[in-house]
C-alpha cells in the first residue's frame, strides 16, 4: 500500500525546527517509561502491595484518561490565544508531568496496602491528565508543521529518535536508584532528578515551537460528541486504532514485566537494563535513515511486519541470557532498537498521513480529536499491560515484599514471569500484524 493521495511538492523543514519539536519526546518517554519500568516493582517490592492490586491501581485511573485525551484534543482545536492553539496547553502539561513523576515515588505512609494503592491511583490520574495536556497538542503540531507524506514521515522519524533518548534515561532509572543507595530514599531522589529533566525537555519544545507559525483556522469546531461520531465513522482510523492498541498493550506487558524478568528469570542487574536500553537507543536512531529509505520502496505493512518479527526474535533470544555476561545483552539491545524503530516509525507515519487525508477529504480540522483518541487508546492499552502483568504473576504465586528484592520466588512464579514477558508479549505483537493487514486493504478517502 503506497500513499495514494496526490500532493504538491512539500517544503522541507530545517534541522533546528525538527530538533526543537523533537526535544520534548525525551520528557514524554521519561514520564511514560520510567514509571512503567519501576512503579509496579516499587509497589510490590517496597510497599508490599499485592501484584494484582498494584496492577489494578495503575489501570483504573487510565480508564478515565480515555475521556480526558479526546477532550484535550478538542480543546486544542478550539482554543484561540496569542500564543497559538497548542502551546498554552503544552506549557501546563509539561509542568504537571514533571511534578507527577516526583509524587509517584513520594508515597506517604498509610495503614493499609489498599490505601497506598488508592493514593497512587489518584496521583496517576492527576499526572496523566497533565501529561495529556502536553502530548495531545504536541502530536497534532508534529503533523501540522509538515507538508506531504514524506515530510510527515521525516518528522515522525525524528520523534522516534528522541523517544529512544528518553527511553535510555528511563532505563537507567533503576541503576540510578541503586547508585543512590537503593530503598525508598533512592527512589525519591531519582524521581526529583527525573521529574526536573522531564519538565525541562517538554518546556524546551514549547519554547522552540514559538518560532514556527501555524495557521489557526477560523470558525467554531463541532462539539466533542459530534466529533467522536465523525471520527468513529472513519473505519480506517478505527482499524489503525486497533493496531495501536495491540502494539501498546504488548509494550505495556513488556515494560511491566521486564524488571521482574531480568531479576528473577535471567538474573541480570537493574544496572544492566540501562546498558541494554542504551544499545537499543543506538539501534533505533542509527537505523532510522534505513527505515526511511525503505519506506519509499516498500509498503508500510511490509515494514511493520519485518519490525515486529524482529522484535519477537529478540524475545526468544532473551531466554538464552540466563546468567550470561552483560556483554551479550548489548547486541540484543541493538537488534531490539532497530526492530522497534521500524514499526514505531511506520505506525506514526500512517497515523499522520491518515489525519492529513481526512482533512483533505472532508475539509474539517479534526486532528486534535484524532490525536486525543489515539493517545488515550495508547495509555489505556499501556496501563492494561501493567494489569496483565500484575494479574498473571499473582496467579503464578509471586510474593511481594517491603524490603526490596528480599522475597524468594517459587519456580512456578518464575515461570509465570517468563511466560508473561516472552509468551504473552509475542502473541499480542503478532496479532497486531493481522489487524494491520486488514487496514492495508481498506480504501483511502479521495480529497474533496
Amino acid at each position: 500500500m503506497r500513499d495514494s493521495i496526490t500532493e504538491a511538492p512539500a517544503s522541507r523543514l530545517s534541522t533546528p525546527t525538527l530538533f526543537g519539536f523533537s526535544l520534548g519526546m525525551i520528557g514524554d518517554r521519561i514520564f511514560r517509561d520510567a514509571p512503567a519500568l519501576l512503579l509496579l516493582l516499587f509497589m510490590t517490592n517496597y510497599l508490599a502491595i499485592p501484584p494484582a492490586l498494584a496492577g489494578t491501581a495503575i489501570f483504573i485511573p487510565k480508564i478515565l484518561i480515555v475521556f480526558v485525551d479526546p477532550m484535550v484534543g478538542s480543546l486544542s482545536d478550539r482554543l484561540r490565544t496569542p500564543w497559538g492553539r497548542r502551546r498554552p496547553l503544552m506549557l501546563i502539561g509539561g509542568i504537571l508531568a514533571g511534578l507527577a513523576i516526583v509524587m509517584f515515588f513520594h508515597v506517604p505512609h498509610f495503614p493499609s496496602a489498599t490505601a497506598e494503592a488508592a493514593y497512587i491511583s489518584l496521583i496517576i490520574f492527576l499526572g496523566f491528565t497533565g501529561y495529556s495536556f502536553y502530548t495531545v497538542p504536541c502530536l497534532v503540531m508534529s503533523s501540522e508543521i509538515a507538508e506531504g507524506a514524506e515530510e510527515r514521515r521525516r518528522v515522525m522519524s525524528w520523534r522516534v529518535g528522541f523517544m529512544a533518548i528518553g527511553l535510555s534515561f528511563s532505563a537507567y532509572a533503576g541503576a540510578f536508584v541503586q547508585a543512590l543507595g537503593g530503598g525508598q530514599q533512592g527512589y525519591r531522589t531519582m524521581s526529583l532528578c527525573y521529574g526536573a529533566l522531564c519538565a525541562a525537555s517538554m518546556l524546551a519544545t514549547v519554547v522552540a515551537s514559538g518560532g514556527h507559525a501555524i495557521t489557526q483556522q477560523a470558525g467554531a469546531a463541532p462539539s466533542v460528541l459530534a466529533q467522536f461520531r465523525l471520527v468513529a465513522s472513519n473505519k480506517r482510523y478505527m482499524m489503525l486504532l486497533a493496531v495501536g492498541f495491540l502494539q501498546k498493550l504488548a509494550e505495556g506487558v513488556g515494560y511491566g514485566s521486564f524488571a521482574y524478568f531480568c531479576i528473577y528469570v535471567v538474573h541480570q542487574s537493574l544496572a544492566g537494563i540501562g546498558d541494554v536500553v542504551l544499545a537499543s537507543m543506538a539501534g533505533q536512531i542509527l537505523t532510522q535513515p534505513l527505515w526511511l529509505k525503505a519506506s519509499k520502496r516498500y509498503a508500510p505493512v511490509t515494514l511493520y511486519t519485518v519490525g515486529v518479527l524482529g522484535w519477537c526474535l529478540n524475545l526468544l533470544l532473551w531466554l538464552a541470557m540466563r546468567g550470561q555476561s552483560p556483554f551479550w545483552l548489548l547486541p540484543l539491545g541493538l537488534e531490539a532498537g532497530a526492530a522497534a524503530g521500524g514499526f514505531l516509525m511506520v505506525t506514526l507515519g500512517m497515523l499522520s498521513q491518515l489525519m492529513a487525508a481526512d482533512t483533505a477529504a472532508t475539509g474539517q480540522d479534526r486532528e486534535g480529536v484524532y490525536s486525543g483518541l489515539w493517545l488515550a487508546n495508547e495509555k489505556l492499552a499501556f496501563a492494561g499491560g501493567a494489569l496483565v502483568v500484575g494479574v498473571v504473576i499473582g496467579l503464578f504465586g509471586f510474593v511481594g515484599s517491603s524490603q526490596g528484592m528480599a522475597a524468594a520466588q517459587t519456580p512456578l512464579a518464575v515461570l509465570g514471569i517468563g511466560i508473561t514477558y516472552c509468551g504473552i508479549n509475542m502473541v499480542i505483537y503478532l496479532s497486531s500484524i493481522l489487524v494491520l493487514r486488514i487496514f492495508a486493504r481498506m480504501p483511502e478517502p479521495r480529497p474533496t
